[in-house]
């Protein structure tokens, strides 16, 4: 099997298809969803009727269900984890069937990329990583977080004097790498952040201090304008614009502030890996 790079899914403006883009087109891959999760594993979506879990097999209209229903999911290299209804335990997916495993307690959130899974406590707001077993304590709370191939980043709860963080992978031990953001989104690709007065779009790309001790941990560079909500994939960011009507889905070109229009309205959007056979 090999791996389409930038691939990027949406749910129709009236939520009742889903589709894939895919050499230059859009394919209806589904029906009706409510949301969409996608990362390095692929996609999954919620039916809005029962709020069940359904996997996408990579072929038009093949889906597999694979789990009830959830107060939000959050997809990983390896596989697609759960908070349960109401909130008080984390599964995760087995891989087989509609099996789950209860991994850990009560999470007011969880956040899931390349670098692994992520959860919020319910109570203090602390940031917890998963370890395959063990969890352990790797912050405080925050606003928000997003996670990317290389570490997890937040963004903290201090609206004028805070600013968006990354973890140092020691301890609880974060370093500040930039201002005050709206909101932040990862995926391999890097971080992405939106300026909290204008809306406009900025890239982070983590630099490790063995590859160019001259720039890290990174550069911020701005990419683009405000959007609706933004998704990043393996080597790009994908765009909803703000506008209901006469919007659509952009595609970062990676150069400047550069963005190509590939599509009409969306609801929402999800970038995720797509295996081809």
């Amino acid at each position: 099997m090999t791996r389409t790079e930038q691939s990027v899914f949406a749910l129709s403006p009236d939520k009742n298809g889903v589709y894939h883009y895919h050499d230059g087109a859009w394919i209806k891959v589904g029906g009706p969803a409510a949301q969409l999760y996608g990362g390095d594993w692929g996609l999954v979506a919620t039916n809005p009727n029962s709020g069940d879990l359904f996997r996408y097999l990579n072929n038009p209209d093949k889906w597999e269900r694979i789990g009830g229903p959830g107060a939000s999911f959050a997809v990983t290299r390896d596989s697609v984890y759960g908070l349960s209804p109401d909130r008080g335990a984390v599964y995760a997916f087995t891989g087989s069937g509609d099996s789950w495993t209860q991994i850990g307690g009560p999470a007011g959130q969880i956040y899931g990329g390349g670098w692994g899974l992520v959860a919020t406590n319910p109570n203090s707001g602390d940031l917890f990583q998963y370890l395959n077993g063990p969890w352990r304590q790797i912050g405080g709370p925050g606003a928000s977080f997003a996670v990317t191939n290389d570490s997890v980043y937040g963004l903290s709860t201090n609206p004028s004097g805070g600013g968006v963080y990354r973890y140092d992978g020691q301890g609880t031990s974060w370093t500040k790498i930039g201002g005050p953001a709206g909101q932040i989104y990862g995926g391999d690709w890097g971080l992405a952040a939106t300026n909290p007065d204008s809306g406009d779009l900025f890239g982070f790309q983590y630099v490790s201090p063995e590859d160019n001790p001259d720039i890290s941990p990174g550069i911020w560079r701005q990419v683009g304008g405000p959007g609706a909500a933004f998704s990043v994939s393996y080597q790009t960011i994908f765009g909803l614009s703000t506008n209901p009507n006469g919007g659509g889905v952009y595609r970062y070109d990676d150069t400047g502030t550069s963005w190509t229009k590939i599509g009409g309205p969306a609801d929402s959007i999800a970038a995720a890996m797509w295996w081809s056979t």
